[in-house]
């Protein structure tokens, strides 16, 4: 593969992995938060469902610390 071909596939990966963790942590929260997921839904307003995952996010990255 050419240098451009590798960066390109290298990109499309951490493009999807992206993508399927940010998929996983919704359907998450609309399992533990389902309120906050329908409201943001219905007002189209992500800023809550934002705040929400990051705050999720942010939990268990201080579990993961706690552990180690």
């Amino acid at each position: 593969m050419t240098h451009t071909q590798d960066r390109m596939l290298t990109l499309a990966s951490l493009v999807g992995m992206a993508t399927t963790g940010a998929a996983a942590m919704t359907i998450w929260l609309l399992f533990t938060q389902p309120l906050t997921v329908a409201d943001a839904v219905s007002a189209h307003d992500l800023g809550p469902l934002v705040r929400t995952l990051a705050g999720a996010l942010v939990d268990a990255m201080w579990a993961v610390v706690r552990y180690l």
